[in-house]
């Protein structure tokens, strides 16, 4: 293959390329400081807070391909395990909550059954918490 070749096909293939990454990019931008999502992913930057809603979608298909999820979970101080126990069990109650629904909706009952023993154990567990702490005087 001549030179003129391997420049025309590379020339090709950076065309290609291009277009391609522009149709991954979505051709949004925010209604109030008029940033594009390219701009966005190029500086890192939003421009203000209604960029947030504008490009709730690729920033949220963006976490969810770099770290498996677009929730944020926190972190429990170490030690500090007792203090945040009915924030932790709120949390799986809340998560096994749409496991269960997911596994309603797929049919899968036997699994549906020890989302929703692992819930009634987790209620227990908040009920049998609120009747041991004191009630507030006002």
């Amino acid at each position: 293959m001549d030179d003129n070749t391997k420049s025309f096909l590379q020339y090709i293939f950076e065309i290609v390329e291009s277009v391609e990454r522009r149709a991954q990019t979505p051709n949004i931008s925010c209604a109030n400081c008029g940033i594009t999502y390219a701009e966005f992913k190029k500086s890192g930057k939003l421009g203000c807070q209604n960029c947030y809603t504008a490009f709730r979608t690729p920033i949220s298909q963006a976490l969810k391909s770099i770290h498996g999820t677009n929730v944020y979970k926190g972190k429990i101080p170490q030690g500090q395990a007792d203090k945040y126990k009915d924030m932790i069990i709120k949390r799986e109650l809340t998560e096994n909550r749409v496991l269960l629904k997911k596994a309603v909706e797929a049919e899968e009952f036997e699994q549906a059954a020890k989302y929703r023993d692992i819930i009634n154990d987790l209620q227990e567990k908040i009920n049998a918490g609120q009747s041991t702490q004191p009630s507030e005087q006002r």
